[in-house]
């Protein structure tokens, strides 16, 4: 992937979906991404992460590259739906406090980056 590649992905218009981006690139394009779009007005950024790990992996790298935009983190739940096991509580504690930010907080104007 180049830089006016890049250019090209974040002057796309509308909803963008983009898959296959090299670990430890990700973080790079997201932060790249999430600055178009606060200079816009609209600065939220989702991204899926597969797994848990990569999740913590990311939320470290993107505190690196861009130190002033907000993350939130929502984590995946520890069970199964309809499992026996109750989901842990500090994962509903986190979850109910990442929509909570979300539902009553104000847009950055750094932008920001909701990782799940």
């Amino acid at each position: 992937m180049t830089l006016s590649s890049l250019d090209r992905i974040g002057d796309a218009p509308g909803r963008l979906v983009l898959s296959g981006v090299p670990e430890g690139m990700d973080a790079l394009v997201l932060t790249d991404l999430v600055a178009r779009e606060a200079a816009t007005g609209n600065g939220t950024i989702l991204h899926i992460a597969r797994d848990d790990a990569r999740l913590a992996a990311l939320h470290e790298t993107l505190r690196f590259f861009a130190p002033e935009v907000e993350i939130i983190t929502f984590p995946a739940w520890d069970c199964l739906p309809y499992d026996r096991v109750s989901p842990h509580a500090d994962i509903s504690a986190q979850r109910m406090s990442a929509l909570a930010h979300l539902a009553t907080g104000k847009p950055q104007p750094r932008g920001r980056i909701v990782l799940t």
